[in-house]
């Protein structure tokens, strides 16, 4: 056996946001069907929110659980920080057969991290500033650029704790803050995918496949002669896709509710599906 067939059934999953009351996808359990089968499974950042002050005991709980129901399960577990959870791993990307296949938050896409928030001015900020503070060789190299990223979000986190936001505007002031939020949301949507295929240009350029979580938008595009797939989320706009690897081929899956038993399951089939180099082998 090739070190490439090391792993038989591999499930990426991102942006589950565990201990968020809404808009994360509920319990460490309602996940477990996603796996069953794997004997890998990567989830891709923002796996609970563990950053937030008054849902990080919840959450904690929550990351915990999947950890121990996946030993149970004898399923691999591997962790990547999104801009939630920046210092639950130091590990911020994963490549996969020889880098054929690359995966990260998506938090670092943008200077901004999430610039359709109303802190994003102040990430940008953290986010040179960690940057300018690398040393030279760091400041070019990939891991340097993400971890920038990941200590923004840290910080940004840790002052919204201490510095609360300001209550927010209410009746017609606040329709319009909404509006313009959506806005910017529906560019960023459009824009970000863009972005990823640069950044792979720019930091993976052997991956023909690469993969992020982080705007919500799920998909599957083809851009700069690449596969750029987002996993989605649990919460708005309610799209979750996994991606599966297995058989020598990468499936992307939509994820449908199983109300009967309050869980998730794979849709009945996928979306999308692409064969992997068959010279590819597996790299951690």
């Amino acid at each position: 056996m090739s070190v490439g067939d090391s792993f038989n059934r591999i499930v990426i999953l991102s942006d589950t946001h565990l201990g968020k009351p809404s808009g994360g996808a509920g319990s460490a359990e309602a996940l477990r069907p996603l796996w069953e089968g794997a004997d890998r499974l990567i989830i891709n950042g923002d796996i609970a929110e563990v950053n937030d002050a008054a849902l990080r005991a919840d959450a904690a709980r929550q990351v915990l659980r999947i950890e121990q129901m996946c030993e149970e399960d004898g399923v691999e577990l591997t962790l990547l920080s999104g801009n939630h959870d920046p210092l639950i791993t130091d590990r911020r990307s994963l490549e996969l057969f020889d880098g054929e296949v690359y995966l990260t938050h998506g938090d670092a896409l943008h200077p901004a991290i999430s610039p359709w928030t109303g802190h994003r001015g102040r990430l940008r900020f953290l986010n040179e500033r960690t940057h300018d503070a690398l040393g030279p060789d760091e400041r070019a190299s990939t891991q340097g650029h993400l971890a920038a990223a990941q200590y923004a979000s840290h910080f940004t986190w840790d002052e919204m704790t201490r510095h609360p936001e300001a209550p927010r505007a209410r009746g017609p002031r606040r329709l319009v803050e909404l509006a313009v939020k959506a806005g910017r949301v529906l560019w960023y949507w459009y824009t970000l995918p863009r972005s990823a295929s640069r950044f792979a240009k720019r930091y993976a350029p052997a991956c023909r496949f690469f993969i992020f979580g982080h705007i919500h938008r799920a998909g599957v595009w083809h851009l700069g002669g690449r596969v750029v797939i987002n996993t989605g989320a649990y919460g708005f706009p309610f799209k979750p896709h996994a991606v599966v690897i297995q058989h020598g081929e990468l499936t992307v899956w939509p994820i449908v509710d199983a109300p009967s038993t309050g869980t998730y399951a794979l849709g009945a089939k996928p979306i999308a599906g692409f064969e992997l180099a068959k010279t590819s082998r597996y790299a951690a």
